[in-house]
């Protein structure tokens, strides 16, 4: 027999999105599970990315992306598992990427607002971004409005 799953619900008037948490005392390939399930139910609607690694195509679940980028005139996927290049190009990328948790920070560059740990406002005028996985960024002056309205989107219940 399978190890039960104890799901509760709590109506709350506040919240406009639904949240799931998940209660446990370590992080297992079950949990992993659970949340791949979930994805594969709310996400349907975002397709998966092509990222390609050393002529190897691999799909990236948009959960799992920290930033896209352009360099040496490139499209780049960083993900927790590496950096891959992309065959299509950042605009198109922006057309099909969750705008719940993507959100273009310069020309050349689109991060997962989900995947920032702290925001640095500390020089006028820009915005210092770092990631859950310690790398960092600046967000382009041009860009700091788009920024502070998905903070503030975020603040009215959009959260991870």
């Amino acid at each position: 027999m399978k190890y039960p799953v104890e799901i509760k619900i709590r109506i709350d008037p506040e919240c406009h999105d639904p949240v799931i948490l998940i209660h446990t005392d370590r992080k297992t390939q079950r949990v992993e599970d659970i949340v791949h399930a979930i994805e594969a139910c709310t996400e349907s609607s975002y397709p998966l990315i092509a990222g390609y690694h050393d002529n190897e195509m691999e799909l990236l679940s948009q959960r799992d992306i920290i930033r896209v980028y352009v360099e040496a005139r490139k499209v780049r996927i960083c993900t927790d598992g590496g950096i891959y290049d992309s065959r299509k190009t950042l605009s198109w990328l922006e057309t099909v990427l969750n705008t719940d948790r993507f959100v273009r920070i310069s020309r050349f560059e689109i991060v997962n607002i989900r995947r920032i740990a702290r925001f640095d406002f500390s020089n006028a005028g820009t915005v210092h971004l770092v990631f859950d996985d310690g790398n960092v960024t600046w967000v382009a002056r041009r860009y700091v409005h788009a920024i502070q309205q998905v903070l503030a989107r975020l603040g009215k219940g959009k959260e991870d």
